[in-house]
């Protein structure tokens, strides 16, 4: 496992990409405009292709990790859906944004961020698991997702055809693969690979881009964001590990699964506003704040393990 500066300096490389997206920004090379193109590019392209590629490694996840690990990652988010609802109501009471705040608690950034950081802390292996757990992460945001973030306002309405949107059907084809312990051809899984490599540089950038336009002393002003943070990236993976510790789950399950648990807030979740025209100022706000806060707080994570 890498040191506690060393997880430093990895986490602040990835956080460096949403400083380098607001200057971008600022030095007018993206908008708006920009920012929903690149969103939908990424959604529907790229991110499909990086969900892919977690599958298309030298070494597929062996088939009796799945159960464990997917069980375990079913349950977390059995946990935070419900608390999500509970906590929101403490830190959110304006219906226009709670549910971007049940949206924030529940989603980390567990493929764009939390791959390479488990790669780095403990090896490949862990990123195996980590495509397990993303099973039903994919499921559940790109299926629920929006719903979420608009059921503040009386809007949770499920749409039959996010069923097949390209990142469940990606999603949807590595567990075929896993199951049947397919090799995909080295082409294939290079070419793959390659378009799945852009996700994680341009989600970042978008943040940054995107938090050109929010008033930077409101949002560091913002306690209801920094309580969320505190919450998101320290309170709830430390209690999932606790009781993780005492279940018959695998250390080595539980030491991914809480470093997952403990990433910053889905980018995903600035995109998914931007392309269904919703007001994202308060996912764009949590995402840079957990973002920033997560380059201190992973670090610390990794020493309760």
């Amino acid at each position: 496992m890498l040191s506690f500066s060393a997880t430093v300096i990895q986490m602040s490389s990835l956080f460096l990409l949403v400083i380098i997206g607001y200057a971008c920004n600022k030095l007018k090379y993206m908008d708006t405009e920009f920012n929903k193109r690149l969103s939908a590019l990424i959604l529907n392209v790229t991110a499909p292709f990086l969900i892919l590629s977690s599958v298309m490694g030298d070494i597929l996840p062996k088939p009796e990790d799945i159960v464990p690990v997917l069980s375990a990652g079913v349950f977390s988010y059995a946990v935070l859906f419900i608390l999500s609802f509970v906590i929101s109501k403490f830190l959110c009471n304006d219906s226009s944004v709670i549910g971007s705040y049940r949206f924030m608690l529940i989603f980390g950034n567990i493929n764009f961020i939390g791959f390479p950081v488990l790669a780095s802390l403990f090896g490949t292996e862990a990123i195996f698991y980590a495509a397990i757990v993303s099973i039903p992460f994919n499921v559940l945001i790109f299926m629920f997702g929006v719903p979420i973030i608009t059921s503040g306002q009386g809007k949770f309405v499920f749409k039959l055809r996010s069923l097949f949107s390209p990142n469940l059907i990606a999603t949807y084809i590595t567990i075929i693969i896993v199951l049947m312990q397919y090799r995909v051809p080295k082409e294939i899984s290079n070419a793959c690979s390659l378009v799945g490599s852009m996700t994680v540089p341009g989600s970042l950038l978008i943040i940054g881009s995107t938090l050109a336009y929010v008033k930077v002393l409101d949002m560091m002003s913002n306690v209801r964001i920094y309580l969320l943070a505190f919450i998101k990236l320290l309170a709830i993976p430390v209690v999932l590990f606790l009781i993780f510790k005492i279940s018959p789950l695998d250390i080595k399950y539980t030491n991914v699964l809480t470093i997952l648990l403990g990433m910053p807030v889905a980018s995903i979740g600035t995109m998914l506003c931007l392309k269904n025209n919703i007001d994202g100022k308060a996912m764009s706000e949590g995402t840079f704040v957990t973002t920033l806060l997560s380059v201190i707080s992973i670090p610390l994570l990794s020493l309760i393990l």
